[in-house]
């Protein structure tokens, strides 16, 4: 059961606020999402979404910032950037899912992004379901396991029997990755996302105000 006096009263303390038209999305447009997404959406984030939409924390007097929970490039807290809406904007969290798609892992939503381009996502079907997540959109976990070039991957994944000719940089790492599963100590595609909460609602309450 979620505690939504509690919601209401931690987002106005990280001084919530609407910065686009919205409306509470109908339950059919929630489905559509979750179909595209392959699961059933976190009930708290499922709240969240329905009742804030796209919504922007802090104001001109301080950033509203949540801690990353392991060692990560982009260091140990990130200010969220817009929650993406449900709808028609260029920001919608449908538009931004079918943006990354097969750059996250399979079931995995992007729901805000920082200032640098990183997402924080939510694991509505995937591997840890209903977790929160950061990820590094620059993959720079890879260099720590790999020395050499792209070409050279690729002509790695080219002799295991993968034809990586045609692959996108990101798809050449994910490929590799893949490769060498054994080596990491997450699944293969969680590579470069870093944990931040155990549920989106312990996401929220992680998240403290910080000033300008």
């Amino acid at each position: 059961m979620i505690d939504t006096s509690s919601l209401v009263e931690t987002m106005a303390h990280l001084g919530a606020h609407r910065l686009i038209p919205w409306v509470s999305p109908a339950v059919d447009d929630i489905e559509r999402l979750e179909k595209e997404t392959g699961g059933k959406l976190p009930e708290d984030y499922r709240y969240f979404l329905m009742t804030f939409g796209g919504v922007s924390l802090g104001d001109e007097d301080f950033a509203a910032k949540a801690p990353i929970s392991e060692a990560c490039p982009w260091g140990s807290s990130v200010a969220p950037g817009i929650f993406s809406p449900l709808d028609t904007s260029r920001h919608s969290i449908v538009k931004e899912l079918r943006t990354f798609k097969g750059r996250l892992p399979s079931g995995v939503l992007p729901i805000t992004h920082d200032a640098g381009g990183n997402l924080i996502c939510v694991d509505v079907a995937g591997q840890f379901p209903g977790s929160v997540w950061f990820w590094d959109h620059e993959q720079r976990w890879f260099r720590d396991y790999f020395a050499g070039s792209f070409e050279e991957a690729a002509q790695e994944l080219d002799a295991a029997g993968i034809d990586a000719r045609r692959f996108s940089v990101h798809d050449i790492i994910r490929g590799w990755a893949r490769l060498h599963a054994d080596r990491f100590d997450r699944p293969s595609d969680y590579m470069g996302m870093y944990k931040m909460a155990p549920t989106f609602a312990d996401f929220l309450r992680s998240l403290h105000r910080v000033p300008h």
